[in-house]
């Protein structure tokens, strides 16, 4: 994977943020009224990711890069996927669970989007 490129790097950036909010909101021994609102704050941010990725990024790849369709159909699958849990986190008044189910997604999802995203990004 490429590195490099200016866009990648910025994935990766965001990401990275993603990734250390979420160890945080884990590690958390209780929850209290700050987590909830910690939490709710992630969850919005985790989903304008996705819709600004959906709406923009991916519009983009598509155009430019038709063999990149199966990839970034995967992605929006695992998009949908995310935002189920993402509800369901919001609808829990104990949501450490799904927090949990959360961090399996979408690390799982940020992984295989830097992995397969990469070599397109760097073409941009």
């Amino acid at each position: 994977m490429s590195r490099d490129h200016a866009m990648v790097r910025e994935l990766i950036a965001v990401h990275d943020g993603l990734r250390r909010e979420l160890k945080e909101l884990r590690g958390a021994s209780e929850i209290t009224g700050d987590l909830r609102v910690r939490c709710m704050y992630y969850c919005h941010h985790v989903e304008m990711h996705h819709t600004v990725e959906s709406h923009y990024l991916f519009t983009t790849l598509r155009a430019r890069f038709p063999e990149s369709a199966e990839v970034i159909d995967r992605l929006e699958r695992e998009h949908g996927k995310v935002a189920e849990i993402l509800a369901a986190i919001e609808r829990a008044a104990d949501f450490r669970e799904d927090l949990e189910r959360l961090a399996g997604e979408l690390l799982a999802h940020l992984d295989y989007e830097e992995e397969q995203l990469a070599p397109f990004l760097s073409r941009l």
